[in-house]
């Protein structure tokens, strides 16, 4: 079965250099790992609630193993530092679609 990497965040002002150098290892990182980009969004208003995130990112991957093995690779958690600087708040999480009923 599938699973789903979603990433939900906003940044931290004046973190580029942290952003980029978060991104430069982690995308190479989701492709190698079977990771295939459904959707990047960016926020645009909140309809209900509110602070909702800045950016939206929707990964498919084969299955929980391989998004299991990425985040605790070493070359991944290499740029942990990185990301947590480049983002005030930041959600990663694995999901699937539900069995067809």
């Amino acid at each position: 079965m599938t699973a789903q990497l979603i990433f939900i965040g906003t940044r931290r002002p004046d973190s580029d250099d942290d952003y980029t150098a978060y991104r430069t290892v982690a995308g190479p990182l989701l492709g190698a790992a079977g990771g295939r980009p459904i959707g990047q969004y960016q926020h645009i208003d909140d309809l209900a609630g509110e602070d909702g995130p800045q950016v939206v990112g929707v990964f498919e991957f084969p299955n929980e193993a391989a998004v299991r093995s990425l985040i605790e690779s070493p070359e991944y958690q290499a740029v942990v530092a990185h990301r947590d600087s480049a983002f005030e708040k930041l959600n990663i999480i694995l999901a699937a679609a539900p069995p067809a009923a």
